[in-house]
């Protein structure tokens, strides 16, 4: 039996060695003829409030068993009574100083400790007739005098309480009226106890931070000039000069050691702060700065990236291909390519054509999303964002952001170093990395290469990077990219929108609509699909803008129209067929039945709008005035004599306008 929160309780255990049942405990609890004191789960045992046992029957049964509970508690000794604080663990263990540290694990054990041991002073103390017995002798006037010596006897215990009686007291009362907080030390961040401050630390690494990177040692010694008076630091955003008397302790100058600097400077937080200011972007994020942790999607063309790349071998000139590629993210494809001397706008457009051949080609649908990088491509942030469903702007100066980058890196090392020589750097670590250069005039030269060699073997390098086997062998077993390509296509892709991507990327074109039938694009003539179209146009307005991209055999299968930038219609390249009957192929006999359709469709058209139209006189309205008015008197009845019929039964079936219109129509 125990004491919990000043309630002398007995366990569940107890009370079934007693002789009482599991029934009897929910019917008495049930009934309200007992309470709760603790509820059990976690390691701890439930608690049944002794004095909350409101049937006889039952407390005697436990007294029988166990004697009187109150005599058989008080004679434990302190160390008996001492039952581990769960509640002190967690608070220990979730509390944040004030630099946003957490406790050590060594004082989170002794403060738990601690807390558990004056939580049982605390019970003994308030049974004030039993404390006497607990402690082994004395009085509750001399309580604490005992407690001092019993807890100084706990050696088994891992505490810091103190063995005077009076600090033991002061250690209590404090904890009473403050809980768990009060027996946190106060070493904890206070700045006072430190002998580096917070000012100090701010000033170290903002020497540290200037524009010319100081080593340590120069940060020791500017920092020692300062505190003796012998320059001043000034702050530049504020143009506040730091004061030296907050660094000065007892009227000393606070000085400090080299060591004691390179420390405080090399600190994890400190040291990412100060390369923050001393280190470019591109060094920091690579260093320092967290990052996502994502995957690659599962379906091909859910997303692609789009970057540009040097190639590893240089031209005769020195200088290298600017190629650009886009990659599909799942399979790791590449799906479209290009290549320029210069790194130009063009060179993007030529990749995205090249992309959208290899699409049409293979009948594939629209990609989802598209990633690119601002630079090059942010004059065309408003096309991408029409042409696709999503599209994402990397970070400038992030490389490990853009999905393309690690591609580029795969490809080059994965195929472009086993199929030619000069791929690597002349100042490589690795040899295997290495490669041969000549010095001439003390320049290091490597050997030159044509343009168009460059980009044959990389566009040959292309297609064998893209028939390996996929690196996810995991997932895809004995398939290479391209077989992923095609096998996991997202099924929820939108159908490819010629009309809309040429408008954005394609070649275009002014011309002009001949003969109500076709255009001219690049000397050959394409046909409108329907004689209809022509109700599109502007009020006498022919011309209009074409869009098209050509295959990779430079052919124009079809063109895209606009007006005013409102699409018009795309149209068909004209074949002409041979008028000879006998020369005739089928392919001849089928494009003149679709000439002659169009023909028959424009025939069609004009004949029904002109049988709709009606034959119309035009005259004066004086004149139909006059005929009016002769009309009215072709029609005047004059009086007859009639004895069997009145006047309005011979004119119940007259109509005067009937007749006016049937006069009108005669003429």
């Amino acid at each position: 039996m125990e004491y919990f929160n000043d309630i002398l309780c007995v366990t569940f255990d107890e009370w079934l060695a007693c002789g009482l049942t599991k029934n009897h405990y929910e019917n008495d609890k049930k009934r309200g003829y007992l309470q709760i004191a603790r509820t059990g789960g976690n390691g701890r045992k439930m608690l049944i409030s002794f004095d909350s046992i409101a049937k006889a029957e039952r407390k005697h049964a436990i007294i029988q068993k166990y004697g009187d509970p109150r005599e058989r508690t008080a004679n434990k000794t302190l160390k008996e009574r001492i039952v581990m604080d769960s509640n002190a663990t967690d608070f220990f263990s979730n509390f944040k100083l004030m630099d946003d540290r957490y406790l050590p694990d060594k004082n989170i054990r002794q403060y738990t400790v601690n807390a558990s041991i004056l939580n049982t002073l605390k019970e003994i103390y308030n049974e004030s007739k039993t404390a006497r017995r607990s402690l082994g002798k004395g009085d509750v006037k001399h309580f604490f005098e005992h407690a001092a010596e019993a807890v100084t006897n706990l050696t088994d215990y891992d505490h810091s309480l103190p063995s005077n009686h009076r600090h033991l007291q002061r250690v209590y009362n404090t904890y009473c009226e403050e809980g768990y907080y009060a027996l946190i030390s106060g070493k904890f961040c206070n700045d006072n106890s430190r002998k580096v401050s917070h000012d100090i630390e701010n000033l170290i690494m903002s020497i540290y931070s200037m524009d010319n990177k100081p080593f340590a040692t120069s940060v020791w010694e500017m920092y020692n000039q300062f505190i003796q008076g012998k320059i001043d630091v000034i702050d530049r955003k504020t143009g506040e000069v730091f004061n030296r008397s907050n660094f000065i302790k007892n009227g000393t100058p606070i000085e400090l050691s080299e060591g004691t600097i390179w420390n405080y400077l090399n600190n994890p937080k400190n040291r990412t702060i100060v390369d923050r200011m001393r280190s470019g972007q591109f060094q920091f994020n690579n260093e320092h700065r967290p990052h996502h942790h994502r995957h690659s999607p599962f379906f091909s063309f859910s997303k692609i990236s789009m970057d540009d790349r040097d190639l590893p071998r240089k031209l005769t000139d020195g200088k290298r291909v600017k190629a650009y590629y886009a990659y599909d993210v799942a399979s790791g494809c590449v799906i479209g390519y290009a290549y320029s001397r210069d790194k130009n706008e063009q060179l993007f457009i030529d990749c995205l054509r090249n992309t959208f051949r290899l699409i049409e080609r293979n009948g594939f649908g629209m990609p989802a999303e598209v990633e690119v990088e601002n630079h090059l491509v942010n004059k065309f942030f408003d096309d991408l964002a029409m042409m696709f469903p999503y599209m994402r702007i990397c970070n400038p100066g992030n490389s490990q952001e853009k999905r393309a980058e690690h591609f580029n890196k795969a490809k080059k090392y994965g195929i472009e170093k086993k199929l030619y020589k000069d791929t690597g750097r002349w100042w490589a670590k690795s040899e295997a990395y290495r490669i041969d250069v000549d010095k001439v005039n003390d320049e290091f030269v490597q050997r030159g290469y044509t343009f168009e060699q460059l980009v044959a073997d990389d566009i040959e390098s292309v297609k064998q990077y893209n028939n390996m086997l996929h690196p996810r062998q995991k997932y895809y077993p004995q398939q290479t990219r391209w077989d992923v390509l095609k096998s996991e296509m997202n099924p929820d892709l939108k159908p490819f929108s010629k009309a809309l991507a040429y408008k954005s990327i394609g070649e275009h074109t002014e011309t002009t609509i001949r003969r109500n039938q076709y255009c001219v694009v690049q000397y050959e003539k394409y046909a409108l699909p329907d004689p209809a179209i022509i109700n599109k146009l502007l009020p006498n307005n022919y011309s209009v803008d074409a869009y098209y991209l050509p295959d990779d055999n430079g052919m124009i299968k079809e063109v895209f129209l606009y007006q005013k930038g409102n699409f018009i219609c795309k149209c068909a390249k004209i074949i002409a067929y041979n008028e000879s009957k006998a020369e005739q192929t089928q392919d001849d006999r089928t494009n003149y039945t679709e000439q002659a359709k169009y023909v028959s469709q424009f025939d069609k058209m004009t004949k029904d709008g002109k049988n709709e139209l009606a034959k119309v006189v035009i005259m004066p309205v004086e004149t139909m005035s006059e005929i009016v008015k002769e009309a009215e008197k072709t029609v005047i009845i004059s009086h007859v004599e009639l004895k069997d019929e009145s006047i309005e039964d011979l004119l119940k079936d007259y109509n005067p306008d009937e007749y006016k219109q049937n006069a009108i129509n005669s003429i």
